[in-house]
């Protein structure tokens, strides 16, 4: 039998309440069926179901999944070695296809953003091959060296269990307790198997190449091959979604998205004019009041990538069929201008392209906060000063930020 998704989470938040498992119910949640149409707790793999555009699990796995890591939480056995490898500390991606990597990556983290930073020895375990040692200390006060913002982060969730919760150090070494350990390798395996699957074409079998670009690349580029539709995910090449889907030609701009005929007018027969190698999925339009005008069809990743409210569309600005695509909205063009969450990622690019102190190139981050009339004041961070802070402040006027903007149409005209 199947289930909304929303009452699976109910049912697993309620089962695993005990102190000994805190659940985070986002592992049951629909963007972790992009990679492989699959959600996970423990090594149990939900494969996603979509029926009236809401997504089900099956009721006789969940509670399958549910039993096993109840029994595993109340007796999680000895403790053994997590066995970091202490490599790669530059990877910086907390999502990772290998959990003791994610696991290695936010101890880094933790002890960099904690107000006293340990010794970059100390973090590392005893025992430890020497070459290893010395060159991990060496990267290690790097990265602890530079200056971090607070940690307001959610923790780290590898299939559905908050991971950091049973990692322990017991004699100078990070342990786990072992039978989180063969759960968790369980689940990797069990992962990594239907990744593979779901590089796959389901037109014409083709294999996508990911060896050259990891997981926080992948997602960062988002140029890859998946795209979701009336009936959930699916793995199509570029040339197997062009040759099944329209290009868009326009016939929607300047049509409101409240209106019956975007209603009537199905969005997944075109490829997404961001990326231009998804199916759409949905009619993306500007939320900006009073405009609510049909910018065009976008796929379920564009089209997230564009609500997130944070690092929206990073190589948005040096792609032009996103920007172009932006600019759809009729309300945003007789303005000039671009909705306040995008116009702000605008003006903090610019910034970091452009803003320095004295003779320092490296690109600072920005903090930006909206005055009256429209313009920004900016706070600006520059963390390429291990054991001082450089701040500064700068003010952005409303014509500027405009004019930038009509800079980046042309642009991409």
């Amino acid at each position: 039998m199947l289930i909304p998704l929303a009452d699976a989470r109910t049912t697993a938040a309620s089962v695993l309440a005990a102190p000994a498992l805190r659940f985070a119910a986002d592992g049951l949640h629909s963007n972790f069926l992009r990679d492989t149409g699959h959600m996970y707790l423990g090594a149990t793999a939900l494969p996603g179901v979509k029926r009236g555009g809401v997504w089900h699990v099956d009721q006789d796995l969940l509670d399958g999944a549910l039993q096993e890591l109840a029994a595993v939480a109340a007796a999680p056995g000895r403790l053994v070695p997590l066995g970091l490898p202490w490599t790669e500390l530059n990877r910086g991606c907390r999502f990772d296809d290998d959990w003791r990597l994610a696991v290695q990556g936010e101890l880094v983290d933790r002890a960099a953003r904690a107000r006293r930073r340990p010794p970059a020895a100390d973090l590392l375990d005893t025992g430890l091959d020497l070459a290893v040692q010395r060159l991990a200390v060496k990267e290690l006060s790097q990265l602890l060296g530079g200056a971090r913002e607070p940690d307001g982060r959610d923790p780290l969730v590898v299939a559905g269990v908050v991971v950091m919760d049973v990692v322990r150090r017991r004699a100078g070494v990070w342990c786990i307790p072992a039978r989180w350990a063969e759960v968790l390798d369980r689940w990797r395996a069990e992962h990594l198997v239907l990744l593979a699957r779901a590089q796959r074409c389901a037109g014409c079998g083709a294999v996508e190449d990911l060896s050259e670009r990891t997981v926080a690349a992948r997602i960062l580029q988002n140029l890859d091959w998946r795209s979701s539709g009336a009936d959930g995910w699916i793995t199509q090449c570029p040339a197997c979604a062009g040759g099944e889907h329209r290009l868009y030609g326009g016939s929607m701009r300047g049509v409101r998205y409240t209106s019956e005929r975007r209603r009537a007018t199905r969005a997944d027969g075109y490829l997404c004019t961001v990326c231009g190698l998804r199916q759409a999925a949905v009619w993306d339009h500007c939320h900006e009041p009073f405009h609510d005008f049909v910018r065009g069809p976008a796929c379920a990743s564009c089209n997230q990538d564009e609500r997130a409210q944070k690092g929206i569309w990073r190589t948005f600005w040096n792609h032009s069929p996103a920007v172009r695509h932006l600019l759809e909205c009729n309300g945003c063009r007789t303005t000039g201008s671009l909705p306040p969450r995008h116009l702000s990622a605008l003006v903090a690019a610019r910034l970091g392209a452009t803003a320095r102190h004295g003779r320092c190139s490296a690109e600072p981050s920005a903090a930006l906060e909206l005055l009256p009339g429209g313009g920004f004041l900016a706070r600006l961070h520059c963390a390429a000063h291990p054991g001082r802070e450089v701040r500064w402040e700068e003010t952005v006027d409303a014509a500027t930020a405009l004019g930038w903007v009509a800079d980046l149409a042309a642009e991409h005209s």
